[in-house]
């Protein structure tokens, strides 16, 4: 009988070729199929593939400025690597980043820079976060997995005839003073999707690369496009926000749309480039026959219902955790039951972190091949972090990263939790921001703690939240609870009360501060439905859209008086005896 071969000897197989090559170029080689199988190999043997990708990343920039600065060449082992290299974030790199912008070649990584990627830039001020060559293979390697898995899990969408609606922003927003393209992560995971993916596209190629369009009337086409296509089957976005707004703004605009969709044109209400319209119309056909069918639906359902426009609708991928969750769980309500929802994965300008494999899950398994990743352990003293093989299940972490594109023990201050653990391969979600935290004197409530205790208390007392936000009054030391309820029958009084406990049960220090009348009893402002989707538009940063626009949990404002509904907080007569009352049994 043979020898059985070793996982090293199995990996030096499937990623055999020329020496010259970087693990992504050679992963960019493979045929769909062996793609898949050698992404689940790498998986199973954790340990040996994030060894093999730390050395192939090393190697990729050791004759860079910052490798030989940093001695890449002599650094053998992973121990080796973390001693030599401390934690970092973006302000230790930005200087190297400047002179990369300009143009200059070999800094944080061998080579010129191919791209930069533009940060959300939830701070006011997006950065530029650079792309090497073999860092671009990686995002791209990822969303064809990413597109692999889901039309496993959903082949309903590459029937004949089938078209999916893909919202995303555009591949790029321009050059850098050197002349180096600037774009998107949710654009360059559209335009890296497999070719016959893109087939499947309801938004012709010329809107979705098309630069410098208002958010009006991107929203506008993109409905438009969408509403005269009965055959659509799914909708792929990065926030399902932006889907639900959608669905709103196509009620409001009906009659235009249906106009538009009836004498293939574009509405001269809407303002775009005149060559780009051109160009779209000069496609656009005349559909009196949908036309005349979405009139009937308005008209007897008085809405232009998902199910009716759309009867073969099956599927959503999106961002399904942290606070998307909640937008996930609203959507659903206006979708049939039989619509299957994908996580469309956990990324971020850095990179593209996880490849979920399973329906209904907002969890992945993590991209190994392509980076090499460390974890520090919520809470910890110290900054002695974890690697993979070594994560426990129901546990949270601080993610660090290593990347192709010169991003080295690079802490991306994001916390994922381990949901579980299959032969030392874990599965991780994003939960939360690590910035995302109130804190009063010795109380620390992450919004993951804070958010448990709202669906805790939810599914109590049967009372549904749409959305929440929270604020630390700090001149009254009081915390101030923003919620938009599905239900106008809602109880804010028991919900105030009973969260008010909650806290006090799960969390030491709520408890203490609130006997010692160090913090007084939390209030609940009940604000008006719509709300949420009030501030989506509200919040939008320039030159972004909804797509690429992420609501915060922790506020330090007030919503304005005309959306508030209700004031839920303790009498002013009781103040003094208010944790007495509340918590007797202590």
């Amino acid at each position: 009988m043979a020898e059985e071969r070793k996982p090293d000897e199995i990996l030096n197989a499937i990623l055999a070729g020329s020496e010259d090559k970087s693990i992504p170029e050679l992963l960019k080689e493979m045929p769909n199929e062996k793609l898949i199988k050698s992404f689940y190999y790498m998986e199973s043997i954790p340990e040996v593939t994030q060894m093999r990708v730390l050395q192939d990343i090393l190697k990729s920039a050791q004759n860079s400025e910052f490798g030989k600065k940093m001695g890449f060449a002599e650094l053998k082992s992973v121990d080796d690597f973390r001693n030599k290299l401390p934690i970092s974030d973006y302000s230790q790199v930005e200087a190297e980043i400047e002179k990369l912008k300009a143009g200059t070649g070999d800094i944080l990584f061998d080579g010129a820079t191919a791209s930069f990627i533009a940060t959300s830039g939830s701070t006011g001020i997006p950065k530029l976060i650079p792309e090497s060559k073999n860092g671009q293979l990686v995002k791209g390697l990822v969303s064809q997995i990413r597109a692999t898995l889901l039309l496993m899990l959903a082949p309903e969408v590459m029937a004949a005839g089938k078209k999916v609606l893909a919202i995303a922003n555009p591949s790029e927003y321009g050059r850098t003073a050197g002349g180096i393209a600037i774009g998107s992560a949710s654009g360059q995971a559209a335009k890296d999707m497999p070719t016959e993916m893109l087939k499947k596209m309801v938004l012709p190629p010329a809107m979705m690369m098309a630069k410098e369009v208002s958010n009006e009337a991107t929203d506008y086409l993109t409905i438009r496009y969408a509403l005269a296509e009965k055959n659509l089957v799914g909708v792929v976005c990065s926030n399902i926000a932006h889907f639900n707004i959608l669905l709103k703004k196509m009620n409001a605009q009906a009659a235009e749309l249906l106009a538009d969709i009836r004498t293939g044109q574009i509405s001269a209400s809407i303002t775009i480039d005149p060559s780009l319209r051109e160009k779209l119309v000069s496609e656009l056909v005349a559909d009196p026959e949908r036309a005349a069918e979405l009139e009937t639906i308005l008209e007897n359902k008085k809405t232009l219902d998902v199910a009716a426009i759309w009867p073969d609708f099956a599927v959503v991928s999106c961002w399904m955790s942290a606070s998307a969750a909640k937008i996930v769980a609203d959507i659903k309500k206006q979708l049939p039951q039989t619509v299957k929802f994908l996580e469309w994965g956990y990324g971020a300008s850095e990179g593209k972190f996880n490849i979920p494999d399973k329906a209904q899950d907002p969890a992945g398994l993590p991209a190994l091949f392509g980076y090499f990743f460390e974890f520090l352990p919520v809470g910890a003293t110290h900054n002695q972090t974890v690697l993979v093989h070594e994560l426990e299940k129901g546990c949270y972490y601080e993610l660090i990263i290593t990347s192709y594109s010169g991003l080295y023990r690079y802490n991306m201050k994001d916390i994922v939790y381990v949901t579980e653990i299959n032969n030392q391969l874990p599965r991780l979600v994003f939960v939360c921001k690590e910035s995302e935290k109130l804190q009063v004197q010795q109380l620390q409530l992450r919004v993951y703690e804070i958010d448990g205790a709202i669906q805790t208390i939810s599914d109590r007392l049967n009372h549904e939240i749409r959305f929440y936000q929270v604020l630390l009054d700090q001149e009254n030391n009081k915390l101030i609870f923003m919620l938009e309820p599905y239900s106008e029958r809602f109880d804010s009084d028991s919900f105030r009360v009973s969260l008010d406990q909650h806290l006090a049960e799960i969390n030491p220090s709520y408890q203490q501060l609130r006997v010692a009348q160090q913090l007084w009893p939390a209030e609940l402002i009940v604000v008006r439905d719509g709300y949420r989707d009030s501030l989506f538009t509200r919040s939008i940063m320039p030159g972004k859209n909804v797509n690429q626009t992420k609501l915060k949990t922790i506020v330090s404002e007030y919503p304005d008086s005309s959306s508030v509904v209700d004031w839920a907080k303790e009498g002013e007569k009781d103040k003094d005896n208010s944790q007495i009352d509340l918590f007797p049994q202590y």
